[in-house]
């Protein structure tokens, strides 16, 4: 039997845990599933990887607007259709959109104006977790003026000073660029942190922190640990300029 998880984003309260999809309830039957994963195949035919472990063919499409591209990263509501085996299932899905894939930066590795640029704006966290032995999944809470004009970016940066080989400390970081707060937001991203793993190792403990809108530092820990098959490397590129994509409470 498959796990399936519900997400709940209104708290500003998080909890570092390994996420499976799916948990078989009368509620999830009546509204569908929902899971990250990694697409494979392109167009009309693919499936998604999920991060606990599970193939879900997609047999049928609601999701009109939905481009499948090989090795886009998505969050999937979904209905079960069929099940092929005991990871294996035709689903339909019923809505379904790319998830905001990045690395984590070092401060070390960056210019003075790239610095700059990741920002200091407060930010909050609904909810964060491990997935696939690989990602730090955050939903985050802003405000802004839920125009196309502002973009928002969210970066990871690792505090080389604090951090050790069994121990990595890492904040959320918010630039705004000085968007108007005139109503809340929230969004998705998933960073890669394989590659804060020291070498030799399979797990490392990872503190996340952030600044809250009263101006305090929050933070919360987990245990991250990698998957069988992976090598921790990690391959930083910088300051990553893609914008967040933002869904606004109206």
């Amino acid at each position: 039997m498959i796990k399936f998880t519900k997400f709940f984003t209104v708290a500003v309260v998080m909890s570092l845990v390994f996420a499976s999809c799916l948990d078989d309830n009368d509620d999830d039957r009546l509204y569908g599933e929902e899971c990250y994963g990694m697409v494979e195949g392109t167009g009309k035919s693919f499936s998604v990887q999920t991060d606990g472990g599970n193939t879900l063919n997609v047999t049928e499409n609601l999701d009109a607007k939905f481009q499948a591209e090989d090795g886009m990263r998505v969050r999937m509501n979904f209905t079960v259709l069929e099940q092929k085996s005991d990871s294996e299932y035709d689903v339909r899905a019923n809505a379904i959109g790319s998830v905001l894939t990045k690395k984590p930066v070092r401060y070390s590795e960056l210019t003075q104006q790239q610095i700059d640029s990741i920002g200091n704006d407060p930010i909050e966290v609904g909810s964060a977790w491990f997935g696939a032995g690989k990602y730090l999944n955050v939903i985050f809470l802003i405000w802004g003026s839920n125009s196309e004009k502002n973009p928002h970016y969210i970066n990871l940066a690792v505090d080389e000073e604090n951090s050790t080989d069994d121990h990595v400390i890492v904040t959320l970081k918010h630039n705004g660029f000085g968007d108007p707060r005139l109503m809340q937001g929230y969004g998705r991203v998933s960073f890669d942190i394989a590659g804060l793993v020291p070498a030799g190792k399979k797990q490392v403990n990872i503190t996340l922190k952030w600044m809250g809108y009263d101006g305090s530092m929050r933070s919360d820990s987990g245990v991250f640990e990698l998957k069988d098959e992976q090598s921790p490397t990690f391959a930083g590129t910088g300051v990553q300029s893609q914008a967040a994509k933002v869904f606004y409470v109206h």
